[in-house]
């Protein structure tokens, strides 16, 4: 019995997707997301919170879509398409269309990113060296503004970052599509999904519900990429 072929893997799929759809639902409660509601700001305290929240989220929806795939797999579907099964992509047809994400929000990114290899020091230009006298009057230009925790945030990137997530959540059969397209090209830029090392929003003491998650869906993600064995 060859347990990577034989794992109930639908079933560890719809276990994690139920788990991270409750995440979902209460960062959708937290930025006050409803139905025809537009956010425009939230409060920085509260805009950081869910950041640090849906990082490691969009980094578990990945992996769960490696397991959909799997599962996918398990169900008779090729683990990796032919290119031969491939329709090739005409201008003015549907075909080349996104799929998996609302109309007029970004696709979902299936890859985690990636870490420069040599990163470069950023240098902000300041406003210039601080010369003062006792005898000048006091020049307000001078004092940077300290960020505040009530200071308005744009959220109309977060928000959107939601939506697209509970389009994935809904539709995971679609992207697992979307990911197996990508791996069959050969001339891709990652050779998989998931980087090297920890994954993305990853906290070495992390007590949070999203933190399990995360890491449940690490380890039968890494599982799920091992070729089966033949029959």
């Amino acid at each position: 019995m060859d347990w990577l072929r034989d794992w109930e893997w639908e079933g560890s799929v719809e276990r994690q997707r139920k788990a991270l759809g409750w995440i979902l639902m209460t960062l959708f409660a937290m930025a006050g997301l409803v139905v025809g509601a537009v956010i425009e700001t939230l409060p920085r305290h509260l805009h950081r919170r869910i950041v640090n929240t849906l990082l490691p989220t969009e980094a578990a929806v990945r992996r769960l879509i490696v397991l959909e795939m799997r599962a996918a797999e398990a169900e008779g579907v090729p683990f990796v398409w032919e290119r031969s099964s491939l329709a090739k992509r005409k201008k003015g047809s549907g075909l080349g269309k996104r799929k998996g994400a609302p109309s007029g929000l970004p696709a979902f990114p299936l890859f985690d990113p990636r870490k420069p290899v040599d990163p470069k020091r950023k240098t902000v230009p300041g406003p210039g060296p601080r010369i003062r006298y006792l005898d000048e009057p006091f020049d307000p230009s001078y004092d940077r503004k300290v960020p505040m925790p009530d200071d308005p945030v744009s959220a109309v990137r977060l928000c959107q970052r939601l939506l697209v997530l509970k389009a994935v959540l809904d539709d995971l059969p679609a992207q697992a599509a979307r990911l197996k397209r990508v791996l069959e090209r050969a001339k891709r830029k990652f050779p998989h999904p998931m980087r090297r090392g920890r994954p993305p929003g990853h906290r070495e003491r992390g007590k949070e519900l999203i933190d399990e998650i995360l890491a449940e869906c690490q380890e039968l993600a890494i599982w799920a990429l091992v070729p089966p064995e033949p029959p």
